[in-house]
């Protein structure tokens, strides 16, 4: 932990990852829900069996259907990984040891990522009530809570980090060794 002097930026990173993390997240989903339909508008009607009693419907059901299952476990794990990216900031925070001139340039940047957050929750927003996204994005309930008031959260975030971090800057827990 010796000489770690930033965390300015996770406020940024956070913001981003969590965007591509849900839209990478909808995307597969969308893809597992569109392959499996289709597979079972083209072959339910064809007779074919796998020789052991299934019919095409109960092998698409088993295969793809069940990937397509399992991906809707994304919407909550997405939720997760965000609040987990949160509590990270947090503990970051309070890792940095910092001075006290840094937090004129810490408020700056803070506003800065205010100012940001806005034109990317509304590309959130727009994404999301796409007309093929806007089912697959209704299942994500926290994260798109989190997204579409994503201002609000940063300044949140923001603000709580930089308390965590500099009301740390008057104790003198740095330990020389050596």
């Amino acid at each position: 932990m010796k000489n770690k002097h930033g965390a300015f930026s996770d406020i940024f990173l956070f913001m981003i990852l969590a965007f591509v993390l849900i839209f990478i997240c909808a995307i597969m989903i969308y893809i597992a829900n569109t392959t499996t339909d289709q597979l079972h508008l083209t072959m339910d009607g064809m007779d074919l069996g796998d020789g052991s009693g299934n019919n095409v419907s109960q092998v698409i059901d088993n295969t793809v259907g069940a990937t397509a299952l399992t991906f809707k476990a994304l919407y909550w794990i997405s939720a997760f990984i965000i609040f987990g990216m949160i509590l990270g900031i947090f503990i970051g925070s309070y890792l940095v040891t910092t001075k006290p001139v840094f937090f004129i340039p810490y408020i700056f940047i803070v506003i800065i990522a205010i100012i940001v957050s806005v034109p990317l929750s509304n590309a959130y927003e727009t994404l999301s009530n796409t007309a093929e996204l806007s089912s697959t994005f209704t299942g994500f309930t926290a994260s798109n809570f989190i997204m579409l008031n994503l201002p609000i959260w940063i300044t949140i975030i923001g603000f709580t980090g930089g308390i965590i971090m500099f009301a740390r800057m008057g104790r003198k827990e740095e330990y020389q060794y050596g």
